[in-house]
């Protein structure tokens, strides 16, 4: 019987073995999947005008390496300038936007008013409403304000998404109450309550929140391409593909133009990932 169960014990742990090693292979092939054509387009950014990489082997040929793509992308189009709005455009929605979606956040979590609940089904509504429905009421609401072709009207749009608000609630109902009552008798008002208690517990679904609106905004391209008319004031979704349609036979200058765009957004993927699998992980905080 010890032979039998040891037995029936080495074969399941067996199976086990080989259940967790195909999910592994399966994920390095989806991994390679994904990352091939990132690693091609970065190669045919730095190969001589007309080598395009096409055969495997020329991916490993480092001897013409050169870096005169982007020196000619970067002369020839206000690129870095784009980048630079775009960076500026990401940073400011990401701050104000995680600053307003936590008070949000905080208010319908943890404080008690009339009609919460219809304020957040609106909010939660809000998700079910796609931008392009709203492109032309909002297009009449900047022309108003005076806010086309200029930064602001690309950033204050973005500040109203519902989305960030619905996650930090989620997140914030975890914080037991045990803390804010504890935190309210020692004399913390509101504000206080939500910058000493509840931001700080939430820290790992805040940076996933504004890694993920950070890249929204960098990737953003259908109301800045609506937005903005002047060509110093375009953002780099909208301002690649009309050099692209002026270079779209030069398969390398297009590669190192969409190396350009790329390479920021992935350095900070790359750089907070750890923080997005804390922030998708943390289903809540525990006392």
């Amino acid at each position: 019987m010890f032979i039998m169960g040891f037995n029936l014990y080495t074969v399941e742990e067996l199976i086990m073995h080989l259940k967790r090693s195909a999910l592994n292979v399966l994920a390095w092939l989806l991994g390679l999947l994904f990352i091939l054509p990132i690693f091609w387009m970065i190669i045919v950014s730095v190969k001589p005008e007309g080598n395009n990489a096409l055969q495997l082997k020329e991916w490993f040929t480092f001897n013409n390496l050169t870096l005169n793509n982007y020196i000619k992308v970067i002369h020839s189009s206000p690129i870095l300038l784009w980048t630079y709005n775009s960076l500026i455009i990401a940073i400011l929605s990401t701050i104000i936007l995680l600053f307003l979606s936590s008070l949000a956040a905080f208010a319908l979590s943890k404080i008690n008013f009339k009609a919460k609940f219809l304020i957040y089904c609106l909010l939660v509504t809000g998700l079910l409403v796609p931008t392009e429905a709203i492109l032309i009421p909002l297009y009449d609401t900047m022309f108003h304000f005076k806010l086309i072709d200029n930064m602001w009207g690309i950033i204050l749009p973005s500040l109203t998404h519902p989305l960030g608000i619905f996650l930090l609630k989620q997140f914030m109902d975890g914080v037991p109450n045990d803390y804010i009552e504890a935190a309210a008798l020692d004399g913390c008002n509101k504000i206080e309550l939500w910058w000493k208690i509840c931001l700080p517990l939430t820290k790992p679904a805040m940076v996933a929140i504004s890694i993920f609106f950070f890249l929204l905004s960098w990737n953003n391209y259908i109301w800045p391409y609506i937005c903005i008319n002047s060509q110093e004031n375009m953002v780099l979704p909208t301002g690649i593909p009309i050099f692209l349609g002026n270079n779209i036979f030069v398969l390398n200058t297009v590669m190192t133009a969409s190396a350009i765009a790329a390479i920021p957004a992935m350095i900070v993927f790359i750089t907070l990932q750890k923080f997005i699998v804390q922030g998708v992980s943390m289903a809540g905080i525990k006392g």
